[in-house]
């Protein structure tokens, strides 16, 4: 029979080890920054990938033929899904970047006492603008 294992340094299996917390690199303002502003670079890069090229056109398909019509239709539809699918993808890393951003500066503008407080109080701002962005997104009242 082997010995019971000894208990661990954290006191919680959700919680990080004392020792990285000792070191303080759990949370850095440019490291979020760097990650909602390259989060949202990518989303730029997904919304720009269903090229205006690659729609089909109708003089591309002998219509003449038998179930031409129907493959150019299914074709169309196709594109629109796609279209659809990168616009999905493209807005959901929207919102997290912008999720990002809003918590880097809601969490520098409470850590940081150094700065000056209209820095502080344009960083709180700030956040508040980038959640209401993400609230508001898809709200409609019709």
């Amino acid at each position: 029979m082997q010995p019971p294992l000894p208990p661990s340094a954290s006191t919680s299996p959700y919680q990080p080890s004392t020792a990285a917390m000792k070191k303080g690199h759990l949370y850095s303002f440019s490291l979020w920054l760097t990650l909602g502003l390259t989060v949202l670079v990518v989303s730029a890069v997904f919304s720009e990938f269903p090229l205006d090229s690659s729609v089909p056109v109708a003089s591309d398909y002998d219509l003449t033929e038998e179930g031409a019509a129907d493959q150019f239709a299914d074709d169309l539809k196709g594109h629109a899904t796609q279209v659809d699918l990168f616009s999905a993808i493209s807005g959901i890393l929207q919102t997290s970047s912008l999720a990002f951003l809003a918590y880097a500066f809601a969490r520098e503008a409470h850590e940081e006492s150094s700065l000056h407080v209209a820095l502080r109080i344009t960083m709180v701002l700030g956040a508040v603008i980038l959640v209401t962005s993400v609230v508001g997104r898809n709200f409609s009242l019709l």
